[in-house]
């Protein structure tokens, strides 16, 4: 079973291939997940269940309960039930799987399967940007297609874990594993830098932040000049996304993508955040967001054209979380992440702790500038690390 999980970590792009079982709409990851789910079962039936804790089941069955009302208010079920078991129901089987079966020998092979996934996304990427099949400026758009920020969506977390493992194995003095996984780093950054997205830079920086910090922690807790260098270094970090991400509204549209990237962003937050003040209890339905808000700003300059065709989610997760699934969804979002940490806090010095706290933070921090869970891939690769920690 071990290495059938490691398959479906391995294979994740596969949610590409789509097609419909009975006029459902399914993919071929969906469709082996299912498999080995069925797998799983039997096999477990055999040598009994593992009971999770109470501390990671119960988060779960909040964000389940919300989302199945979101469900059922939804103005396009087909979408909803899609959104349901694409981004929600096909991770948590996964989560159940690695629960069952995984042990904490197996964390890293399971590590090495999602890089091996990146790598074929970073390669395709950049043999994409040589070919020139590029957006109008420049970006390379990736396997995914449709947006280049969704290769640095995908691509982020995976180099942090990549560059921290690499990491790990140079204090294990096993430097041939480490030297290869600092180059697949290397092609994997060439591939965020290829798609142009700043926030993936940005979520990888960050992420190696808190992985130094939290593997040199028994060293730098007792020295003040480190703590002071910690707290430059955020000064300096909040500075500079700060400097990316500021918006600049007396901009025209011919100022360049980035003026205009940085504009639609804050405009779709702030008309999010008008949208969510109407439905602040229950949000508008899963599958809803880009309906609801194109029709709350219909009537507003520019919108219509410009802002709405990008507002496929409000490029922020936990607005996307509340617009989705109400304010107990967005309450099962903050319990999950505090769940993790309360977690991770207590088993830190397991030596995979510092990697999976750093890919997690990432995750989240690149989730204040897009919506870095709601997608097939992106939340497997959360709930996976989210659900390794209870493993240590």
């Amino acid at each position: 079973m071990r290495y059938l999980i490691f398959i479906i970590l391995l294979l994740l792009p596969t949610y590409l291939i789509r097609f419909s079982v009975f006029n459902i709409p399914s993919t071929l990851l969906e469709i082996l997940i299912y498999i080995i789910f069925i797998m799983g079962i039997y096999r477990a039936t055999r040598i009994g269940f593992k009971k999770p804790p109470w501390q990671m089941w119960a988060p779960i069955s909040l964000l389940v309960i919300s989302l199945l009302i979101s469900t059922i208010i939804s103005p396009d079920k087909r979408t909803a039930l899609g959104e349901f078991k694409g981004f929600f129901l096909d991770p948590l089987i996964v989560v159940w799987l690695i629960w069952q079966f995984i042990k904490k020998e197996d964390i890293q092979k399971l590590f090495l399967a999602l890089i091996g996934s990146g790598l074929f996304v970073s390669v395709h990427t950049i043999i994409q940007r040589i070919l020139g099949h590029t957006t109008s400026d420049g970006r390379a758009i990736g396997i995914f297609g449709y947006s280049p920020n969704y290769v640095a969506l995908f691509l982020a977390p995976i180099s942090v874990m990549a560059i921290s493992l690499g990491t790990w194995f140079i204090i294990k003095k096993q430097y041939r594993m480490s030297a290869l996984l600092f180059l697949v780093s290397i092609i994997n950054l060439s591939a965020i830098y290829f798609s142009g997205s700043r926030g993936g830079f940005l979520a990888v920086l960050a992420g190696l932040g808190i992985y130094f910090i939290c593997q040199f922690w028994g060293w730098i807790r007792y020295r003040i000049s480190a703590k002071i260098m910690i707290l430059i270094l955020l000064l300096v970090g909040f500075y500079v996304a700060w400097t990316f991400f500021r918006p600049d509204l007396s901009a025209t549209p011919d100022a360049g993508r980035v003026a205009t990237s940085n504009n639609v962003r804050w405009q779709i937050w702030s008309a999010t955040l008008e949208l969510g003040a109407k439905h602040p209890i229950l949000g508008v339905g899963l599958g809803n967001f880009q309906n609801a808000f194109g029709e709350f700003t219909k009537t507003r300059a520019n919108f219509p054209e410009f802002i709405t065709p990008f507002a496929l989610t409000p490029h922020n997760i936990f607005f996307m979380f509340w617009l989705s699934s109400g304010i107990s969804g967005l309450i099962g979002l903050f319990w999950v992440i505090v769940s993790f940490l309360k977690e991770s806090v207590k088993k830190i010095s397991e030596p995979s702790a510092p990697i999976l706290i750093a890919v997690f933070s990432s995750i989240i921090l690149y989730g204040l500038v897009e919506a870095s869970i709601w997608k097939n891939d992106l939340s497997i690769i959360f709930w996976t690390i989210w659900g390794l920690i209870w493993l240590l």
